[in-house]
């Protein structure tokens, strides 16, 4: 049995969203999915999964502020503190199990919202031997960085170069709070957050909901309905690189597609779009190398038009535990022929891969195809 995607939403893309809370915010993205579905959630959804982490929605068990906003009230529901991508793989399983016939995947980032959200991060660092340190995730991901250049030999100036082109695609993208025509005097002068990262280095936050609807292939030639299809996902999660894990090639990512590659049969040449994490602008070298291993490769494929053409998190922002989802949106958009100024020719086939962030060693791969 194959599972494809026949809806999509989505509510934000905003550095702060005052006119709506988070829970209408869930709600407008909801609403527009099943609009794009064709489908009534509380008659035709089986399952629904969202994407919270209690840390930052400020609520203790957060998943009781779920399901009347998504259609789940009194319907099965479950709640993933983890990313995007792990989300649409839980609603995966459902339906290859028969548990459903029809999921709901939600995940958002209401982070403006939150006071403090380096007290929130830090609570993710080991009480006994980070936290005591008074390392915070921004210094922990700039010894990484060093690490990480020092050992591939990138240079400064190819993260800067993909600065430019992920800043400047931004610009052509709706959902990009962040786009922008940078030149090399900003770089010079853009304050240091740690050494050697600089304020350019790091994706912004910004806040948005996502709703995607999955539908088993049964459901979808019975309906008639249009599909982009999930070839392969699978996620990970290995050691942290301050434990021993490669500062090179992080092994959640390489693990990932290695899986992916297996289902698939594709190698990575065989996608026509990759839409990879790049929280800080390092990770998106980093990842592109777990799933290379290449140096040469990686820094020809940076440039490329059909890597992150969406500008990435560095032009649209962090949008925490939905950043997978937006991997995944602009992979959608591309496939479906959606995707407006962006839009490259002949898209069949793509791969997202994800990271939940700092300190986590833990990322995700899926392979769609329409």
């Amino acid at each position: 049995m194959r599972v494809g995607i026949i809806g999509l939403g989505f509510e934000g893309f905003r550095p702060s969203i005052s006119d709506l809370s988070t829970r209408e915010m869930m709600f407008e993205a909801a609403h527009k999915a099943y609009a794009d579905a064709g489908i009534d959630p509380r008659k035709d959804a089986d399952s629904f999964v969202s994407c919270d982490e209690d840390f930052w929605e400020g609520w203790s068990i957060t998943d009781e502020m779920v399901p009347d906003q998504i259609g789940a009230a009194r319907r099965t529901l479950c709640t993933v503190a983890a990313d995007g991508i792990t989300g649409i793989g839980q609603a995966f399983m459902h339906i290859l199990s028969g548990m459903a016939e029809i999921a709901v995947v939600e995940a958002h980032s209401k982070v403006a919202d939150v006071v403090d959200k380096e007290v929130v991060e830090k609570m993710a660092l080991d009480p006994s031997y980070l936290r005591p340190l008074g390392l915070d995730s921004d210094s922990l991901a700039a010894l990484e960085m060093s690490a990480f250049m020092n050992k591939t030999g990138i240079r400064r100036e190819e993260l800067d170069s993909y600065i430019f082109t992920a800043k400047a695609r931004g610009l052509k993208n709706a959902r990009a709070s962040y786009g922008a025509k940078v030149s090399k005097r900003d770089l010079k002068d853009a304050r240091i957050i740690s050494t050697p990262m600089l304020s350019f280095d790091k994706a912004n936050y910004s806040e948005a909901s996502i709703v995607l609807v999955l539908a088993s292939d049964r459901w979808i030639k019975k309906n008639h309905v249009d599909a982009v299809y999930i070839d392969a996902i699978s996620w990970s999660s290995s050691i942290p690189w301050y434990e021993g894990g490669s500062v090179v090639s992080p092994e959640y990512a390489a693990n990932s597609f290695a899986k992916v590659k297996t289902e698939t049969g594709k190698s990575l040449g065989n996608f026509d779009i990759l839409e990879i994490d790049d929280t800080y602008s390092y990770k998106f070298f980093q990842h592109l190398y777990a799933i290379s291993g290449d140096k040469k490769e990686v820094i020809s494929m940076a440039g490329e038009d059909f890597v992150n053409p969406s500008g990435g998190a560095i032009a649209v922002g962090h949008l925490i535990e939905a950043s997978g989802l937006h991997r995944v949106l602009e992979c959608i958009l591309q496939l479906r022929g959606d995707a407006g100024p962006l839009q490259l020719k002949r898209v069949s086939r793509a791969l997202a891969i994800s990271w939940r962030g700092i300190p986590t060693a833990t990322g995700a791969a899926i392979a769609l195809s329409r």
